[in-house]
């Protein structure tokens, strides 16, 4: 009997760190919806085939000068179609946030895949990360951008 408890709790144990050390990699994608609540999902291989926004920056959430890659938010709002005022971004863990949709478009904002050149699993903030540009202007690094970098983004949600 206790055998049996410890082996469950093993692979328990293993199940979750594969979670969160896995890259992100093929199966990664992000559920894009407009107000009228069609949607459609974009693969990673998809996303990485779209026009690339890069940039350095330093985080709150990382140390030193970080390159992210990703598509510009303007880009991906556009082709999913979303022209709410507020978006919702959600992720993996449930946590969501309402942004103003012209921040997003207006203040060079990207959905990152890449962080220095490679993807981003679970634990280390992926697949997917919503990310300013944050060394070029001081309002970025405000509570309020702040709130709005969601990482382990899974949907992204045209609000009324």
């Amino acid at each position: 009997m206790k055998m049996k408890c410890c082996v469950k709790l093993l692979v328990m144990f293993v199940a979750v760190i594969g979670l969160y050390a896995t890259p992100a990699m093929a199966g990664s994608s992000v559920t894009l919806t407009k107000t009228d609540g069609t949607s459609v999902t974009i693969s990673m291989e998809k996303m990485m085939e779209m026009p690339v926004t890069e940039f350095y920056t330093s985080t709150p959430w990382t140390n030193g000068i970080q390159k992210f890659r990703g598509v510009d938010f303007k880009l991906l709002l556009d082709t999913a179609g979303i022209d709410a005022e507020t978006v919702r971004v959600s992720a993996l863990n449930d946590y969501s946030v309402m942004v103003p949709a012209n921040v997003l478009r207006t203040d060079g904002a990207i959905l990152a895949y890449h962080m220095n050149d490679a993807e981003m699993s679970v634990r280390e903030k992926g697949p997917f990360w919503v990310v300013f540009p944050y060394d070029k202007d001081v309002r970025f690094q405000t509570d309020a951008y702040w709130a709005y970098s969601v990482w382990q983004v899974k949907a992204i949600d045209g609000q009324n």
